[in-house]
């Protein structure tokens, strides 16, 4: 096993150039570091190669508009391959109807989990690790700013957020056939914490 991947190295450009440019007015470092962020939870996790490159481009997909898809998808697969592309595809969060506008945060969210309930195991290895590192993101700034912070970069306030990580869970725990438990376990144990960490900071209020 070696530590340098061009195939990585080679993802975090295309990353740079497509999917930098896609970040919102006064989006911080946290948006731009986001892909690396993933990779480095997928590394951590010992998944091969392939996953960790399409969880790096299937976040220029997902933030893209759905009328911007057939070139990235083209470019995707000729540099990367048709199996990353389809997984990178697989991991995608539903953000945009058919006609390309942004959906709204409830059906967006039930429409991602009937897909995670099928989708392959590594784009479910995606999928939690893209959750890891929100979840324990939006744990440090709550810490360090309280549960305001939470109604400046989310559309969901603290009860749909609970019944997000626990209908994630849910279906998570029902599919035998990923076997990624391991992950499985510390997202349970970080969505506990944020859950007691939104009911503490309400009671608060």
């Amino acid at each position: 096993m070696h530590g340098y991947s061009d195939r990585i190295n080679h993802a975090f450009a295309f990353a740079a150039k497509y999917y930098n440019v896609l970040a919102p007015a006064g989006a911080g470092v946290d948006f731009l570091a986001h892909p690396a962020n993933v990779a480095i939870i997928l590394a951590r996790y010992g998944c091969e190669q392939v996953t960790i490159v399409a969880g790096i481009l299937h976040h220029v997909l997902e933030e893209s508009p759905p009328d911007g898809w057939p070139v990235l998808e083209q470019k995707i697969s000729e540099k990367f391959g048709p199996v990353v592309l389809a997984v990178a595809k697989d991991a995608i969060e539903p953000k945009f109807d058919r006609r390309g506008m942004e959906r709204q945060w409830q059906p967006c969210k039930q429409e991602y989990l009937t897909q995670l309930a099928i989708a392959e195991p590594r784009a479910v290895d995606i999928i939690v690790a893209d959750e890891l590192h929100a979840c324990g993101s939006t744990m440090t700034a709550l810490r360090r700013l309280g549960v305001e912070y939470l109604r400046t970069v989310s559309r969901a306030g603290s009860e749909q957020t609970i019944w997000w990580y626990r209908s994630l869970l849910e279906i998570l725990s029902a599919r035998p056939d990923w076997p990624r438990r391991e992950m499985l376990a510390e997202l349970r144990s970080m969505s506990a914490d944020m859950v007691r960490s939104l009911r503490q900071n309400e009671e608060g209020l």
